[in-house]
């Protein structure tokens, strides 16, 4: 059973590194397991993920944490379910943050067989529409982001060069060139189309860790009786050279302490044990790095998430720019996961939100 093998991996590195890790003793931990198992249906790989080996960590914090169906139910009784979709169709959610002024990368456009527009409405509905506009952007750096993408999916960034007289898109780390009609064959498949972004220049901090990816934040925040709290953070980083930062695309989290935005450590999401002070890859500091516009990066978070309706709690994600914060996305049903990456008992959190 998988479950067994990862348990006796992390007590092996546990072991190995005893001399600089305090832990609980084992049958402690299998104690705590089984209870939170049995009664709970919080399962020991949850257990493993939120590193609840830590004695640091109250057991009536982990007794106040959420199994599937808690955080499910969690989730529709704070975000009204008509309103849930409007934020995960990205150019919706777009133009909301947009006419409510908080700040986003730069719109360029809608790309979409039928409905497809630039942002000053003339067509982007084909790839001859397509390609006029990349003639018009050579020597630019351009995003596509699948409307309706998740963790990543979809996702290309391109730099627009120009070959024989017509536009190419460029990899903009392998430096090879793609013919805009190949990739449009491709990407036309998808029916829901693309949101078409000006490519998002990370402030150098970021890029110091990971220069390939555009390192993002994940802000987990809820409101009631009109006051917000932040309840956690941790920035995702990209591995070996990935464009992408999500976790379940390889990339390495990192929390945030809240009061100060200085990076405590990174972890990789595949084996939480694993935690290192620089980056696995490019040897990029993370361990006491300062997150630049760490107040202001809390206030875009809470903006966006006050700016949908019947929207309570979320994961927001924010991307630091050399001139400050942009909102990315908004997760109104984020990865439960996260929970565990933050030390976030939502049973707590829950009973604040009823007033108790």
């Amino acid at each position: 059973m998988q479950v067994i093998k990862d348990i006796q991996h992390a007590w092996t590195l546990l072991e190995t590194r005893k001399a600089d890790t305090a832990y609980l003793p084992f049958w402690r931990q299998l104690l705590e397991m089984a209870a939170l198992w049995g009664v709970r249906g919080i399962g020991p790989g949850y257990y493993l993920q939120a590193r609840w080996w830590r004695p640091s960590v109250p057991f009536a914090d982990k007794w106040a944490h959420t199994n599937r169906k808690e955080y499910n139910a969690f989730i529709d009784r704070w975000n009204a379910r008509p309103y849930q979709k409007a934020s995960q169709h990205k150019v919706v959610e777009k133009a909301v943050l947009q006419l409510l002024g908080v700040p986003t990368p730069e719109f360029i456009g809608f790309l979409h067989p039928n409905s497809g527009a630039r942002a000053d409405g003339t067509p982007l509905r084909g790839l001859d529409d397509l390609t006029r506009l990349c003639r018009e952007m050579v020597g630019q750096k351009v995003c596509f982001k699948l409307v309706e993408g998740y963790g990543g999916a979809g996702f290309a960034a391109f730099s627009i060069g120009e070959s024989g007289g017509q536009p190419v898109f460029v990899h903009p780390i392998s430096g090879a060139e793609t013919s805009i009609a190949d990739w449009y064959a491709k990407a036309s498949q998808d029916r829901d189309g693309y949101i078409v972004e000006h490519y998002l220049q990370q402030h150098e901090v970021l890029s110091n860790i990971h220069p390939n990816s555009v390192n993002t934040l994940r802000i987990w925040l809820y409101q009631a009786r009109g006051e917000v709290k932040i309840a956690g953070a941790f920035l995702r980083v990209g591995r070996k050279g990935s464009l992408v930062d999500n976790t379940s695309s390889g990339g390495v989290f990192c929390p945030v302490d809240l009061k100060t935005g200085v990076l405590r450590y990174a972890a990789n999401a595949k084996n939480p044990l694993q935690t290192m002070d620089s980056h696995p890859d490019t040897g990029g500091r993370i361990a006491g790095v300062q997150l630049p516009f760490w107040r202001e990066c809390q206030d875009v978070a809470a903006r966006a998430m006050q700016a949908f309706p019947h929207v309570n709690v979320a994961g927001v994600d924010v991307a630091i720019a050399i001139d400050g914060p942009k909102m990315i996305e908004l997760n109104v049903r984020p990865d439960q996961i996260g929970c565990a990456r933050i030390d976030l008992p939502l049973k707590q959190v829950d009973q604040w939100m009823r007033g108790g």
